[in-house]
């Protein structure tokens, strides 16, 4: 395939429907009449940033900044910062909008509108093309552990991307429509929701479900254009709203995934209950698609077409070939899988990022598994672990879950995972802010934490907590302790009052005194009181069963910022 020149559009006969606008058909011809035409009256500058909201002008400003040789500037999010970093990095930019922004006062604005655009010219055919060696893009890092990164993305790059991504799953069949939830900017909604239609023959749903009401209603529309097959571009964590509102749903095929690791649980329920395969793409900002699996039925990843991945001396993982220019680092760690007669499959399963694992008195956990372990307990809607701050040895946590507190969600977590990885702080919210992508930027996070630490740093000095709960007669840490007659071990007593004071904007600074006065058994009703005075001095007492099992002296301090 000559890559010096590639259609803007393939798969498509002048007639055959690109998407819809407002209910109404754009085929393919008009578009590509009206992006010629909006491309006449471009200004001339070097990058268009193109905050369209609707999926019809966002493709229409895409191609037509395409074929003026300009640059689209796809930000990772609508804060005024951003926009100001984007602007301050691009100077010889302009916007493409279809709506009013904030953030961009003083920005010279082109606004897009698909009718407008179709009405006023006529229609062009067959579909213009653009040189492969042009920068069509520059997308942005998430942000999610440090300053988003600009990547630079070729037309060629692109289209030849995007023949990875359908010789991996396939090319969506005749009669089928696209409709995804991920924004455009984002590199995964780009190449789902943007190229995937356009070089593939395949309409796109204007609509971008952001509600289970919005995808029913995505669905019955599709019905009513005669659209047979429906492909749904998603994340997990819309996915899982989706179905928590949804639990059948006719009228999917086919849904894929990205952003970050699905739950196998998640996988087999939809599944069963939607009757759509699941397919999910292991990939970057970097290099788009890299790997696909299914994960109802595998952990195992197999590498997207034509990609080869491999694990360096010292661990580290590259992946190269197929729609990449050059070998790619990647900060994940993976593990090759061999076959039974022990051969390399170049298969492989995700050990975890970099970023991603976190040490704790000589153990590792995956962030993000720590998360999944808390989406896993009953009334928990959302959730992230992270490091706070720099050099902590602690693992914070930000948990959603309307009608749940703090006590039994640390009781249920000390059920799923690991004592050094118990959140503190463990934070309670009405919502995680999320960007549109799904992301939670570290400055996010930090920022909650702290609010969260300054509305607990304004407790009295002198102050009363309690807690009830009890320690399950499975509970991992009971085994090899006084088999036949189990007994709680004191670190687990110890470390619930710990935990009691972390939940409350305290640290535990010493131990003056404890005293174990009797046995606790598992499932044994527990209450703990804390005393605390001048916000420094603690004294405590546990009760089991009604009867007074630990009893002891602490110091602690106030946590001040996200110390």
């Amino acid at each position: 395939m000559a890559l010096d020149h590639l259609a803007i559009l393939d798969g498509f006969a002048p007639d055959d429907v690109l998407t819809w606008h407002r209910g109404r058909a754009v085929a393919a011809a008009p578009f590509c009449g009206a992006a010629r035409a909006l491309a006449a009256r471009l200004p001339r500058a070097r990058y268009a940033l193109n905050l369209c909201e609707e999926t019809p002008n966002f493709l229409l400003g895409s191609v037509a900044a395409l074929l003026s040789g300009q640059t689209l500037l796809l930000p990772p999010s609508r804060l005024a910062q951003s926009m100001a970093d984007i602007r301050l990095s691009h100077p010889d930019s302009y916007c493409l909008t279809d709506s009013d922004v904030a953030g961009i006062e003083g920005m010279l604005c082109v606004g897009v509108d698909v009718a407008s655009e179709i009405d006023a010219g006529k229609p062009g055919w067959p579909p213009p093309a653009a040189d492969g060696a042009q920068v069509a893009a520059i997308l942005f890092t998430s942000g999610s552990t440090r300053a988003p990164r600009p990547q630079a993305k070729t037309w060629a790059e692109l289209a030849t991307g995007t023949r990875t991504l359908m010789a991996s799953f396939g090319r969506p069949p005749p009669g089928a429509g696209i409709i995804g939830t991920v924004a455009p900017q984002h590199m995964f909604g780009f190449e789902t929701t943007v190229m995937l239609p356009l070089q593939s023959g395949t309409p796109v749903l204007e609509t971008r479900p952001a509600y289970p009401a919005d995808l029913a209603e995505a669905l019955t529309v599709a019905t009513g254009r005669n659209i047979g097959t429906l492909w749904l571009m998603t994340t997990p964590l819309q996915l899982r709203a989706f179905y928590r509102g949804l639990p059948a749903l006719p009228g999917l095929h086919r849904i894929i995934t990205a952003t970050m690791p699905l739950a196998r649980e998640l996988a087999q329920a939809v599944e069963r209950d939607w009757g759509a395969r699941l397919d999910e793409i292991f990939g970057c900002t970097e290099g788009g698609i890299l790997a696909t699996r299914r994960p109802a039925e595998t952990p195992v990843w197999t590498p997207a077409a034509g990609l080869e991945f491999s694990v360096d001396a010292d661990g580290g993982t590259r992946v190269q070939g197929g729609h990449l220019p050059r070998s790619l680092a990647l900060s994940d760690r993976i593990r090759m899988v061999e076959s039974p007669a022990g051969r390399r499959t170049g298969a492989f399963e995700l050990v975890g990022r970099d970023e991603d694992v976190v040490k704790i008195a000589g153990k590792r956990a995956s962030l993000s598994g720590l998360a999944e372990q808390a989406l896993a307990i009953a009334g928990v809607r959302d959730a992230v672990f992270f490091v706070p701050g720099s050099g902590s040895a602690r693992v914070a946590a930000i948990l959603v879950a309307p009608g749940r507190s703090l006590a039994d969600l640390r009781a249920e977590l000390a059920r799923r995972i690991d004592a050094a990885f118990l959140p503190r702080p463990l934070v309670l919210a009405e919502t995680l802010e999320r960007d549109p992508n799904g992301k939670l930027p570290a400055a996010t996070l930090e920022k909650m934490l702290g609010a969260a630490t300054a509305s607990r740093a304004q407790a009295p000095e002198d102050a009363v907590l309690e807690r009830a709960w009890c320690v399950p007669a499975d509970h991992p840490a009971l085994p090899g302790h006084f088999p036949g007659r189990p007994i709680v071990p004191g670190v687990m007593l110890l470390d619930a009052v710990e935990a009691t004071l972390a939940d409350h904007g305290y640290r535990l600074r010493e131990c003056v005194q404890v005293k174990f006065i009797a046995p606790v058994a598992p499932v044994s009703p527990l209450t703990l009181r804390l005393e605390i005075s001048g916000g420094r001095h603690v004294r405590f007492v546990i009760h089991a069963a009604g009867q007074a099992a630990v009893t002891g002296v602490l110091r602690c301090s106030r946590v001040e910022g996200n110390a």
